[in-house]
């Protein structure tokens, strides 16, 4: 459907100016600081359970907290997990503390910029996201503990995007500011994270806009329906035990 990093399914992003807010407040820890390069840091809270949702946002140094987002996308995911109950009869668990606040250990230019190739930069801010949170959190790509939902409150206009593989969503700018009330109707952000997670729970994009939410039917949501090969092949995929 659209063009694709090798084991990752590319998401269908509407193009809109990143809403980018304010600066971080005068001392500000960034987690990491103390970290050796060689110990992972045990997590934000350190509370993530194995076999569940484990969701993560990155805010970059140059970017201020702001509350909006770690709820809204709590919200968003929490929309997801009440989808999926009502279409497989099962859902999945989230954690206690649903988004773990990651302060990234870089600016905003930095994860746009850095490990870029060519003139194709769509990978760039997410890549150099899952990269770190791999890093210092000791996540795996694919790791079993876990399926993980990296956002990122970074994104190059029209240029960033974002997309998911089995074990992995990864998001940028233009979602998170979806999910925090900011970048239009929230039915578009509910839909996109049910078909993102639909990735990373090992389905692929529909091939024609079949009413699915593995097809641009997600725009439609709550208008949207998986089909009963796709329920199966979620409860038989590599995470279908996640779900309860």
């Amino acid at each position: 459907m659209d063009r694709q990093q090798p084991g990752a399914v590319r998401v269908h992003p509407e193009r809109r100016h990143l809403h980018r807010f304010g600066h971080p407040d005068d001392g500000t820890h960034h987690a990491g600081d103390d970290r050796s390069d060689d110990q992972p840091d045990p997590g934000p809270d350190g509370s993530a359970v194995p076999g569940t949702v484990r969701v993560l946002w990155l805010k970059p140094t140059d970017v201020a907290y702001d509350q909006r987002y770690p709820d809204g996308i709590a919200a968003v995911v929490r929309e997801a997990q009440r989808y999926y109950k009502q279409e497989l009869g099962k859902t999945f668990a989230l954690n206690n503390t649903v988004v773990e606040v990651v302060n990234g250990e870089h600016d905003w230019n930095w994860y746009i910029t850095t490990n870029c190739t060519g003139s194709d930069h769509y990978w760039c801010v997410v890549s150099n996201m899952q990269q770190e949170l791999m890093r210092r959190f000791g996540i795996r790509n694919p790791d079993s503990r876990w399926l993980c939902v990296g956002e990122i409150s970074a994104e190059e206009p029209n240029q960033s995007g974002g997309g998911a593989s089995p074990g992995w969503v990864l998001l940028s700018g233009h979602d998170a500011d979806g999910a925090a009330g900011i970048n239009g109707a929230m039915n578009r952000w509910y839909g996109g994270m049910v078909h993102e997670l639909g990735h990373g729970f090992g389905l692929p994009d529909s091939t024609s806009t079949d009413g699915t939410p593995m097809s641009a039917s997600f725009y439609d949501y709550p208008n949207t329906h998986f089909g009963q090969a796709q329920k199966n092949a979620i409860l038989a995929g590599p995470y279908g035990s996640f779900l309860s």
